[in-house]
């Protein structure tokens, strides 16, 4: 490296350093906003992850079934279009469960007071998605383990009822049958520690661009 070079380089990093400085300046000048928004992070953490840790996770399966076929040596129309059929049945399903309408009949032939639920969050109650054609996953969420079972198998019963119903308005009163497995509650733990850690990190990042935002919009004004 030549000499000019060498001087260009101890230009930039004096340049760097003052720069450093400044910020530094900023930083403890402002000092308040970085704690106050670490600390408003950090409650927002611990609240969350109390809150999250007294609620339980349910998921169970539908599996979509036949209750018969048909009886002929023939070519088998339904087997062809079965599953077509069944995948849209599915489908079916999956828009029944974001209904809150049927979230709301679900919880109250559970025994669960829907009464202070909104329709939004009655929307919300159910996380279904089809998995195949023939098996339709349901997840939420509930402040116990009873309760979770309650509500699990008052969905099932609902959208085995609302089969049956579909069924006997059609020329073919077996046809599609819906049965509950694979039930699961779990209560849902949370890592106190680690959530607050990212939090202070959070509000840290937030705090710091806060200070300057108001370091330069004050420099502004004098201007």
């Amino acid at each position: 490296m030549n000499f000019e070079g060498l001087i260009c380089l101890r230009l930039n990093m004096k340049t760097n350093l003052m720069e450093l400085r400044e910020y530094y300046k900023i930083l403890k000048s402002n000092i308040s906003i970085v704690i106050y928004m670490v600390l408003v992070a950090s409650v927002v953490a611990y609240a969350w992850s109390v809150r999250q840790s007294q609620t339980y996770s349910v998921s169970f399966l539908l599996d979509i079934g036949r209750l018969a076929s048909q009886n002929t040596a023939d070519y088998r129309y339904d087997q062809f279009y079965r599953l077509q059929a069944d995948e849209k049945f599915a489908e079916t399903i999956v828009e029944w469960l974001k209904s809150p309408g049927v979230a709301k009949e679900i919880l109250d032939n559970a025994g669960i007071n829907s009464g202070e639920k909104t329709i939004r969050q009655l929307g919300k109650t159910f996380r279904a998605e089809k998995l195949s054609s023939g098996l339709v996953g349901v997840y939420f969420k509930t402040q116990s383990e009873e309760e979770g079972r309650k509500v699990a198998a008052a969905a099932a019963s609902f959208v085995s009822e609302k089969t049956k119903n579909m069924n006997s308005n059609t020329r073919d009163p077996d046809w599609f049958s819906v049965d509950m497995s694979n039930l699961v509650v779990a209560k849902n733990t949370q890592n106190l520690w680690v959530n607050i850690g990212i939090a202070i990190l959070f509000g840290i990042f937030i705090g710091t661009l806060l200070a300057f935002g108001k370091h330069y919009i004050s420099e502004e004004r004098n201007e």
